[in-house]
């Protein structure tokens, strides 16, 4: 035996058929009614945000009244007027005399002259060598040095004194001790000059003289 519902078979009204039609259809009326909705497309790019400085409000400038000062007008001054006085005559008796002859006559003071005397330069003769001498200038030759067969030049310079001898020699240049010392040997013992002179006058004097040392073959 099967059991089979009531309702299974049983056809539906016409009246709520319609009913459910008209509420969908409403539905999608008013979806349809409805405003786009519109949806901007993403910023993709950098915002900079720049701060903006407030200037700050300018204070009013108050400017200060100046005192109305009144200069008091330049009192102009007038010179007062000449006074001419009168004067009494003078007596003639009272003139002073005065004659050309009197008045070109005076006394002056003579300004002596003095010659003055320029001296002239005083003739002045250098030192130099006393011929009488002259067999005595050389030096002995150094013996070492003439066995090396060594020649050689010294400079020196000497002090002549009043009486002709040598007071002081100094030596400038020398190849070799040894020609220096024999020069000065020699100078200080047998070196005789004539000294300077300042008008006939002996004088001190520095001279400045060369020996040579030479190997005669």
């Amino acid at each position: 035996m099967s059991y089979v519902s009531v309702y299974e078979n049983k056809t539906p009204r016409s009246k709520g058929l319609i009913m459910t039609g008209a509420v969908h259809a409403a539905i999608v009326a008013a979806v349809i009614a409805m405003p786009a909705i519109v949806v901007p497309d993403r910023f993709e790019g950098t915002i900079l945000a720049i701060p903006v400085r407030v200037q700050p409000t300018p204070e009013p400038v108050v400017e200060e009244v100046k005192p109305d000062v009144r200069t008091a007008a330049p009192v102009r001054k007038t010179a007062p007027e000449p006074r001419i006085t009168d004067l009494p005559p003078i007596p003639k008796d009272q003139y002073a005399t005065t004659s050309l002859a009197s008045a070109s006559v005076g006394e002056g003071m003579a300004i002596p002259l003095e010659t003055i005397t320029l001296k002239p330069d005083p003739v002045i003769v250098g030192a130099r060598l006393n011929t009488r001498y002259a067999d005595r200038f050389q030096p002995a030759y150094p013996p070492g040095q003439l066995r090396l067969e060594r020649e050689g030049e010294v400079s020196v310079r000497v002090l002549v004194g009043t009486d002709g001898r040598v007071k002081q020699i100094e030596l400038i240049d020398a190849p070799h001790e040894d020609f220096w010392e024999a020069t000065r040997r020699q100078a200080l013992s047998k070196w005789r000059f004539t000294p300077e002179t300042r008008d006939g006058k002996p004088f001190e004097s520095w001279i400045t003289l060369k020996v040579r040392f030479e190997i005669n073959s």
